[in-house]
């Protein structure tokens, strides 16, 4: 995991520098956060994280500018998880889905296609599509099972 979020994290230096932007200690924890770190975190989430090992290293401003930026070069994707009403970035910009858990708000990456996409409708081409199944994951949902007896 550490050497594919080292070459993640290499490629989004290369990208920020080749658009002109200077890396900063702000944005070099902010990408090392973002990417070895952390699983697609809110920007409050972020802040918090780096705010605990460096604080007032950055602000929470610096972090929606950032995370913007990122965005806006293609090096995170931000997607809206509806079950609890927050943004999160993801740093896996293929198109995918997620599985958001109801119980413990982890969120999953979910590498099977959309079932909109082609041609739907009356003449309507989908060309991207997005899912997010809500539910329980398998660690959250362990023991509620292992509290069940089986009645023989």
């Amino acid at each position: 995991m550490a050497q594919h979020s080292s070459v993640m994290i290499g490629e989004a230096e290369d990208k920020l520098k080749g658009a002109g932007i200077r890396m900063t200690v702000q944005r070099q924890l902010i990408l090392e956060y973002l990417f070895a770190r952390l699983s697609h975190p809110s920007a409050e989430q972020l802040y918090e994280a780096i705010y605990a090992d460096y604080p007032k290293v950055v602000s929470i401003t610096t972090i929606y500018n950032n995370m913007r930026v990122l965005r806006e070069l293609g090096l995170v994707k931000e997607f809206y998880i509806h079950s609890s009403g927050t943004t999160r970035y993801d740093t896996n910009v293929q198109p995918h889905h997620h599985l958001y858990c109801l119980q413990c708000g982890g969120i999953t990456d979910y590498m099977a296609s959309a079932p909109l996409q082609g041609r739907i409708g009356d003449g309507f081409e989908a060309s991207a599509a997005y899912v997010e199944i809500s539910g329980i994951c398998q660690d959250c949902s362990m023991p509620r099972l292992a509290g069940r007896h089986l009645a023989i």
